[in-house]
């Protein structure tokens, strides 16, 4: 590989709490780590994401050194918006020309456009499956595909050559292998009235029907009363007075279920992860989620649905279980399995730590997406 160091254009549409950021965020960091420079254009934060954590993922960009140009999404009339919008798109025209970059990276694959009227060559990532083609979206030069699905998906609905996309993982920091010690612990459960003596089970994501909130419900109810007696499950999600909140209430109530879950306003989920003995991500629908990789890596023991990129993260059976999407009966036996059996469960933990920990770092991913960039080269 070329160990020149890059000029880096990376496109995002926006700034918020979603994995895009967060992957984003983290391959600027594998990538400024090894001396290369990276220019970040975006529509900044968004009006409806405006928190500290989000704050604070923006100047993360800044404190590792990229360089952040934010065009804001227009506003007003049509004519003003029309207007606002190719003057930015000038703009940001003049400014990745002017920046002369060795690669483009468009983070958000609407944002292909920008690279296509240039007509450079670029890579983009595609971490959704079943993305709408619209006037935005061109093909690129390469595809970056998180998972084998997705690899499908990009073949099967953008017409690209199985030689036009690559696999590449998603990387965490390692420092979700760093576990708080016990006395923050103890002060994290003693904060949010989480018992000392019960396993830990839990969930972080917004609270939809999408991340499957409502499955989790369900098959809390249907526990047999020796593994209720034995938890207690926390729902980190979404803020206190959310409208889904407010109906995740509603449903513990339903379920009559109350006194083994609590919910927890959406935070820094580390700690959390830490005081969680299982975690379970119950999607109907997903991407290569980074807070699966992210639990595991602090040593919880996973659950998942088989959606896009579950066998990948998890073999089943060895370093967690996965259940049949939309299972309600599928998922209550898996933690049925992880509460009534501490080895099996404490096995589950220690295998997909060292498993995250060998297949799903920065540095990895950094290299392999640093071989993509050698194909799309400008100059």
């Amino acid at each position: 590989m070329n160990n020149k160091k890059l000029k880096i254009v990376m496109l995002l549409s926006r700034i918020d709490q979603s994995g895009l950021t967060k992957h984003t965020i983290d391959l600027a960091k594998g990538l400024t780590d090894l001396g290369h420079q990276i220019l970040l254009i975006t529509g900044g934060i968004s009006e409806d994401e405006k928190s500290e954590r989000v704050f604070a993922f923006y100047n993360m960009f800044e404190t590792m050194g990229v360089e952040v140009k934010t065009f804001k999404k227009p506003s007003g009339s049509i004519i003003k918006k029309g207007f606002k919008g190719v003057l930015d798109l000038i703009r940001m025209l003049i400014c990745i020309k002017k920046y002369n970059p060795n690669v483009i990276h468009s983070q958000s694959p609407y944002m292909t456009f920008i690279p296509w009227l240039m007509g450079k060559k670029f890579t983009t990532t595609i971490h959704q499956m079943g993305l709408k083609r619209n006037i935005f979206y061109k093909n690129p030069t390469h595809i970056i595909a998180i998972s084998e699905e997705s690899k499908q998906d990009s073949i099967d609905n953008y017409g690209i050559r199985e030689d036009e996309v690559t696999i590449v993982h998603h990387g965490i920091p390692d420092e979700y292998a760093q576990t708080i010690s016990e006395g923050e612990k103890l002060n994290l459960k003693n904060e949010h009235n989480i018992p000392h003596d019960k396993l830990i089970l839990g969930s972080a994501s917004i609270l939809s029907k999408r991340k499957g909130i409502d499955l989790i419900v369900k098959a809390l109810e249907a526990l047999s009363c020796k593994a209720k007696s034995k938890i207690y499950f926390i729902f980190l999600g979404d803020d206190v007075d959310s409208e889904r909140t407010k109906k995740l209430h509603k449903m513990i109530e339903t379920a009559n279920i109350e006194s083994i879950t609590t919910h927890i306003p959406f935070q820094n989920p580390k700690p959390f992860y830490d005081i969680m003995d299982v975690f379970v991500l119950p999607s109907r629908q997903e991407s290569f989620p980074l807070v699966a990789l992210e639990a595991m890596m602090s040593g919880c023991c996973p659950i998942r649905s088989n959606t896009e990129g579950s066998y990948e993260q998890i073999n089943h059976g060895t370093n967690g279980l996965l259940f049949q999407n939309k299972d309600i009966l599928g998922l209550r036996d898996a933690f049925e399995k992880v509460i009534l059996d501490d080895d099996l469960r404490q096995t589950f933990q220690k295998n997909a730590k060292k498993d995250a920990l060998e297949r799903f770092t920065i540095p990895r991913m950094t290299k392999n997406t640093l071989e993509i960039y050698e194909k799309i080269r400008i100059h």
